[in-house]
């Protein structure tokens, strides 16, 4: 049995979400984080659930335009349901359930830094949800990132809570929140204390979720792309000149040099790159056999410049990784709880806003575009005999015509 990933303020990897959001690995939390968050709800409860005390935001307050307004403590409870129903206005379809599991593992891992106040209880009912494999149902619209994904995450919070609004997917089968959490035989309701709704919505962590994902996935697809070009330069009998350490030297950007060393890593000592190969005369070659293959003084741009524009992808990946990294293990609800050698402080803040994790989303968005882009070019060539030196139409085998072979492939990789 995998051993569970035990959560502390040691802090987690984007490896480990990925574990958890899609292989499922249990969560636990640390002795010693559940009696840090003990504490901390003991001080927030007997030095500031009174009347009296200063005004702390979404604490004793009311949110927004009614920051200034007193929340009275008997009220208290009725408020933090109030806040989250209030706030689960999403709509649109639901997440896939890897981006939810991914939400749970990283909202949980944001209160592990033990700054948000929210109750051991509550945290530990992340772990039940994870460990379950009970999803809550969240709708995709309805955030702006500037507060956090207030609205997204509000209906995760209902879910949690067990609210007769919200909905779960348990099993392959939709649920209402209470009737999904019974049946994974655990108590349909959990009762929330002071400044935990506000720990639940705030927060960019849906955001996060995705982003965490797609940087995941944007490593993979650079080395498959440079894994195709390999391949394409093989099937194509291209120039090893372009690969030359010697060359990228001149201008020594980290990810052009990483993809030319990948490049001939994996292309060795291949015998179809030379001049040799290139006089072999293919069926679908317009030339007379026997004849000397055309000097390849350099290839075309999408396999003579791939480092540059593959590289760039690699260096823009890594950006917005070493930004999705930072995000991973940050606390961003708002106020967060302080620790000073008399007590706590509640400092406001705007830690919740997401342009960190959007900017480097766009970045990425254009990385890969340019990824794209380039291996569809790569594929037309490989499509056309007029440019491919000699392959195949459309790459087909058998009989032409029977057989159309791939050109619809690169049609709709050319509409992406």
């Amino acid at each position: 049995m995998t051993s569970p990933l035990i959560l502390s303020a040691k802090g987690i990897s984007i490896a480990n979400v990925i574990e958890v959001a899609r292989n499922n690995r249990p969560v636990q939390l640390s002795d010693e984080l559940v009696k840090n968050l003990q504490a901390t709800k003991a001080y927030i409860n007997d030095n500031w659930l009174k009347d009296d005390a200063p005004l702390i935001y979404s604490l004793n307050t009311g949110v927004g335009a009614f920051k200034d307004q007193r929340v009275s403590v008997s009220d208290i409870t009725q408020y933090q349901r109030n806040m989250i129903l209030s706030h689960a206005t999403g709509i649109g379809p639901s997440l896939p359930a890897e981006t939810v599991r991914a939400i749970l593992l990283l909202r949980l891992n944001a209160f592990t830094a033990d700054v948000s106040g929210i109750s051991a209880e509550l945290a530990t009912r992340f772990t039940q949800f994870l460990n379950a494999g009970l999803t809550p149902v969240v709708p995709t619209k309805g955030s702006v990132g500037a507060s956090g994904d207030l609205a997204p995450l509000a209906h995760l919070a209902g879910a949690i809570c067990g609210y007769e609004q919200a909905e779960i997917d348990y099993k392959g089968q939709r649920y209402p929140a209470p009737e999904a959490i019974k049946l994974a035989g655990l108590p349909a309701d959990i009762p929330l204390f002071a400044k935990d709704a506000s720990a639940l919505l705030n927060g960019s962590t849906v955001s996060l979720a995705i982003a965490t994902l797609a940087v995941f996935d944007a490593e993979n697809l650079v080395q498959h792309a440079d894994l195709s070009l390999a391949l394409s330069l093989e099937a194509m009998r291209g120039e090893k000149d372009a690969f030359d350490p010697a060359l990228h030297a001149t201008r020594p950007h980290k990810g052009q040099i990483v993809c030319a060393e990948n490049i001939l890593k994996l292309i060795g000592t291949s015998q179809r790159m030379t001049t040799k190969s290139r006089d072999i005369v293919f069926p679908s070659e317009n030339r007379a056999t026997g004849t000397k293959g055309p000097e390849r003084v350099q290839d075309p741009y999408s396999m003579r410049c791939a480092p540059q524009v593959q590289g760039a992808a690699r260096d823009a990946i890594a950006y917005a990784k070493g930004i999705i990294e930072v995000e991973v293990n940050s606390a961003t609800d708002n106020p967060l709880i302080l620790k000073e050698q008399t007590g706590r402080r509640a400092i406001s803040g705007g830690h919740f806003h997401g342009q960190y994790v959007a900017q480097a989303m766009d970045f990425l968005a254009i990385a890969l575009t340019d990824l794209a882009s380039i291996c569809e070019r790569r594929v037309a060539r490989l499509i056309d005999p007029n440019m491919s030196f000699g392959l195949a139409r459309n790459l087909a085998s058998g009989i032409p015509g029977l057989n159309t072979g791939y050109a619809t492939v690169q049609c709709s990789l050319s509409a992406l």
